[in-house]
Formats: structure tokens, sequence, C-alpha cells
């Protein structure tokens, strides 16, 4: 049984097929790379199964139990995440605050007790995780920094550490690199390769930089006008005929 297992996603919006008849099986441990032709769907499908927008048909079901319709909130606690394109970030909290305050909102917390000392216990925990985060990700120089004076860079890797405080056990990264120089690329494609490698966490990443999709996905789902095009890995994909047609008279990837 796959840890995420998409069945016939459909998402219309109107009369708009933004996702049309999609299913696909993610294996744990994974890295899974979602690519394809701005406007093809990826985001809407990334949407439909972190919850943040309800199929219209079809079902997900992750770790053996069906999550579509549920709250994006019930997901994250059942261990599904995702990053979003804009830097997901408290900007006047320092980086060590914004990812207590993820731990605190995300498993459901009164923040409250935190904020006035109660259940010290608990909170010391928190901030031993949140720091153990943060160190993971190479912020832990950055921790009292408020994340609006942090680099491009390190913002986004911001977001994956405030992802990274809901505990997932599957993390869903749009376009983590989108934006970066070639340094802070190979930073976060680094980290990425770590979560999977270290903390056990199966990575699922919509992006456009198809030297990072190369680098680091062991198969790739190729998505166009909403529908799986093709599967496989890097190389197959990235060789295929309809794909390289998908991509034509585009700058979005290098075949």
């Amino acid at each position: 049984m796959a840890l995420l297992e998409v069945r016939g996603a459909v998402k219309r919006f109107g009369g708009l097929l933004a996702v049309n008849d999609v299913s696909l099986d993610v294996e744990e441990g994974e890295i899974r790379g979602i690519i394809g032709p701005n406007g093809a769907g990826k985001t809407t499908l990334f949407n439909v199964i972190s919850g943040a927008l309800p199929l219209t048909a079809g079902t997900v079901m992750f770790r053996g139990e069906t999550i579509s319709g549920r709250k994006p909130s019930h997901i994250a606690r059942a261990g599904l995440v995702r990053t979003f394109q804009r830097n997901a970030m408290f900007p006047k909290a320092t980086v060590l605050e914004n990812v207590m305050l993820c731990r605190h909102t995300q498993i459901d917390e009164n923040i409250l007790k935190a904020v006035f000392g109660i259940d010290r216990a608990e909170e010391e925990r928190n901030l031993a995780r949140s720091r153990e985060i943060i160190a993971f990700l190479g912020l832990d120089g950055f921790a009292d920094e408020q994340a609006q004076n942090l680099s491009h860079g390190h913002q986004r890797v911001l977001g994956i550490a405030n992802a990274l405080a809901t505990e997932p056990k599957l993390i869903m990264l749009d376009e983590p690199v989108a934006g970066m120089n070639p340094a802070e690329t190979d930073m976060v494609t680094d980290h990425i390769r770590r979560l999977r490698d270290e903390w056990g966490i199966t990575v699922i990443l919509v992006e456009h930089d198809m030297r990072t999709v190369m680098g680091i996905c062991e198969k790739v789902t190729v998505i166009n006008f909403g529908e799986k095009l093709m599967e496989g890995t890097p190389e197959e994909v990235t060789h295929n005929p309809a794909v390289i047609e998908a991509y034509l008279g585009s700058e979005e990837i290098s075949l």
C-alpha cells in the first residue's frame, strides 16, 4: 500500500476543468516531482490533496485512510503538510518564534498557555524540538532574527521549518527553489534530500527548475491541461516525445 493514493481526482471551477481524472501513488520514502507547463493544474492538484480545495470527484487516501473532504488542519495533524509558493511565515517574529508558533497552532495547543508560562514542561519540549528543526536546516545562526530580515532563500527554508514543526510524514513543497540563485538552490536541494535520507520524510515537490527535479527525484509525474501525461524516471520523462511537445515554446524545461 502506497503512503499517498490519489484516485480519479477531479477539480472543476465552473466550466474550467483544472484537474481531470488524475491518479497517482507515492511510496513511503520517495521524493516525487510533479512538473508541467504553467497553468497545467499542478498547484490545483496540490490544493485538493492537502485539503485546501475540495475535490469535485475522486478520492485521496493517506496512510490507508481517506482524507479527501477533511479540513487542511486535520490532514496536517494526520501527517501530510504543504508549503506554498509565497513565503509562509510570521514576518515580524523571529525564526525560532515562527517554528514555535507553528508547533502550537498545528498540534492544537492553547497558545495562551505558552504566553503566560502555563504547562512549562510541554513548552520546554516544544522549544527543544524547535531548536532541533532550525539547526537541522542550518537556521540556528538566525534563531533570533526577524523572519522578514532573512534572505529570500532563507525565508523559503524557514517555510520548510514551519512545516516540519507539525511533525509530518509527507511534506509537499510548492516550487521550493523559485526565484533563487544557484547557491540558494543547491542549499535547499540539499535540505530536501536530507529530509528524506536523515529524517525519513516522504517528499512531493512541484518545481519548474529541472536541474533540481533531475537531481533529487526518483520519479516524476507530468501534468498537462489538468491530466496526467506520463510518469517515470527523470530521464524517461525528459526524453518522452509527448513531454517535449507539451513544453515546446517554453523555457521551463531543458531537454
